[in-house]
């Protein structure tokens, strides 16, 4: 049995040190040479055994030399325990950031060529523990965890065998001491591992629950559901505090007994060594030895009984952080494609979300430098159809085709570069106005983007700003009215120039003295572009080259607004209720 939890442990750190070289990468050349410093440092703290036997072995005619001998076998220990502990800190934390840097990067990549569908509020929940906490835990462990395995062992397997060379009975208790202690490391792994994927999982749901109660406040507040919603958050937290105990009650005792095996295993040897000592076996100096041995051979290994549970989890971590590295995208094997015209195609399109369809048998042409308005109801599939355009989400059947090229054999990066969007939640980054307007094409001049900003009518209540351009808006555009963000946006869209532009009700939150204005800007932009725009005022449909009605799903009518407003359907009765000044909710 002892043989067998011996092979299992060796082959389960193995299988760990493995994984983490194979995450390092790039780096893994600079974590095997900081794995030699640890298991040089170990070697180093083992030296001061050799002293000790230079010493006790002359005892009886110590001199002046051997006394200098031993005082620079000492002195080296010393020296080289602090020179390779320094190496060995310097190259593995070095690389242990450098390595997961370079992840969160590969994650972010990731994230941009994922389906939308991916980001689900569970899947949130995951996403942010995994870039958060698992990452963080893994940059400040791994490295650490590489060096408890290395070098604990390192030391006091140096140190038994020469315990075994000096004298074979010391040295088997030694042995069967390090056996007994892998034995219960391994218990110690079992038990933590029936427990940290559960503590796992309630670090995600406390995060999740979190996040959706900071981003619902105003909603709870304006509902005073603040208290039964912090109720389901408080929960989060109990749970976290209730998997967190059971770890801690499931490996303590067992943690315990790993430092018990090797006090007693000193006992032992003491005991062992004065026995041999009282039969004549052994001298007394060789006695003294060992007993001074006896409670340094197990030094650095005592350290592992938080390794042990460190390696553990950091199992878990690993296969939480595989799982992100398991994101569906959108792009593989696609090409960077650039297409000879604009045109846009829907062939036989039909999308679902889940079992709910969507829609259904769409078939439609936008010609490259016209404008197409989408109109309909609420739930139609308005904005699902202009998010099919930038392969936000991939058809269940049909085609959608860009420059005569079918959106799946782009790379997301180089669909995208095609596409300026204009949503109708607009979201802004903490950050100063001028990036947000920049962030479509980063190397814009202060001119250009003044110049955008002018052309979207934000330029003027931007000077008015105590910053002007350098202000800072909040997470989201907090700070700014719904209108002033959303012209940040249009901003931002005209800056990146894209030949297919896409207005999510992008007018939406425009004051009407502005919105003539604005539309003459968007039109003045556009004029050379294919433009898509959703919208429910009729000021923006009307002048488009081509009104397509999206109701249940499916195309209902399309034309001009001449040819729509002369024929009974949907649109006339959009213009019938718009001339009662009656809202025509989306």
């Amino acid at each position: 049995r002892l043989r067998s939890d011996l092979t299992r442990a060796t082959h389960q750190k193995s299988r760990r040190a493995k994984r983490i070289l194979a995450l390092s990468g790039a780096y893994q050349p600079r974590v095997i040479i900081g794995i030699v410093f640890s298991i040089l440092k170990s070697c180093c703290a083992a030296l001061p055994f050799f002293a000790l036997l230079l010493i006790m072995t002359n005892i009886n005619t110590l001199t002046a030399t051997i006394i200098g001998q031993a005082f620079a076998i000492v002195t080296l220990s010393v020296a080289g325990r602090f020179l390779f502990q320094y190496l060995t800190n310097i190259t593995m934390s070095v690389a242990g950031y450098d390595i997961f840097r370079d992840r969160r990067l590969e994650i972010g990549e990731q994230l941009k060529r994922a389906p939308m569908g991916y980001f689900t509020e569970g899947n949130l929940g995951t996403i942010q523990t995994v870039l958060t906490t698992t990452i963080s835990d893994l940059e400040g462990n791994c490295m650490l965890a590489l060096t408890f395995l290395v070098g604990g062992f390192a030391q006091a397997l140096a140190m038994t065998l020469m315990l075994c060379l000096a004298c074979l009975p010391i040295g088997l208790v030694s042995l069967a001491s390090i056996l007994a202690g892998t034995a219960v490391l391994a218990l110690i792994r079992r038990r933590a591992g029936a427990h940290t994927k559960d503590m796992q999982g309630a670090q995600e749901r406390l995060v999740g629950s979190a996040l959706e109660y900071i981003r619902g406040i105003s909603i709870l507040r304006s509902f005073g559901k603040g208290r039964e919603s912090k109720g389901k958050v408080d929960e989060a937290f109990e749970n976290k505090l209730r998997s967190d105990l059971e770890v801690t009650h499931a490996t303590a005792g067992a943690m315990k007994l790993y430092e018990v095996v090797f006090k007693i295993a000193s006992c032992l040897m003491f005991l062992v060594a004065a026995l041999l000592y009282l039969r004549g076996t052994i001298s007394l100096s060789s006695c003294l030895l060992f007993i001074v041995c006896a409670f340094i051979v197990f030094m650095e290994l005592e350290l592992l009984v938080d390794g042990a549970f460190l390696s553990k989890l950091l199992t878990t971590q690993l296969d939480r952080l595989d799982s992100i590295a398991d994101i569906p995208l959108l792009d593989e094997g696609g090409d960077d494609i650039a297409p000879a015209s604009y045109d846009i195609e829907f062939k036989d399109v039909a999308f679902a979300y889940g079992s709910r369809e969507v829609l259904t048998g769409i078939n439609l042409n936008i010609p490259q430098n016209t404008t197409c308005a989408i109109v309909g109801p609420s739930g139609s599939g308005k904005t699902t159809l202009c998010n099919l355009i930038a392969r936000f989400w991939d058809v269940q059947s049909g085609s959608v085709f860009v420059g005569g090229h079918d959106v799946r054999e782009y790379t997301c990066g180089s669909l995208l570069s095609l596409v300026s969007m204009v949503f109708q939640n607009v979201y802004l980054f903490h950050d100063t106005i001028e990036s947000n307007i920049r962030f479509g094409r980063p190397e814009a001049s202060r001119t250009e983007v003044i110049e955008a900003a002018k052309k979207a009518r934000c330029h003027e209540f931007i000077e008015a700003l105590p910053d002007g351009y350098d202000t800072v808006v909040g997470a989201g555009g907090s700070t700014l009215s719904g209108g002033e963000a959303q012209r940040v946006s249009i901003a931002r869209a005209i800056l990146k120039d894209a030949p297919i532009v896409i207005l999510d009700e992008a007018t939406s939150s425009v004051d009407p003295e502005n919105e003539k204005e604005l539309l003459s800007a968007i039109r003045e932009l556009t004029r050379d572009k294919t433009l898509i725009s959703i919208a429910h005022r009729l000021s923006t449909v009307r002048h488009a080259d081509q009104i397509v009605v999206i109701d249940q799903g499916k195309i209902a009518q399309k034309g001009t607004h001449e040819q729509l407003a002369s024929q009974d359907g949907i649109y006339s009765r959009f213009i019938r209720c718009r001339t009662q000044s009656i809202e025509w909710r989306l």
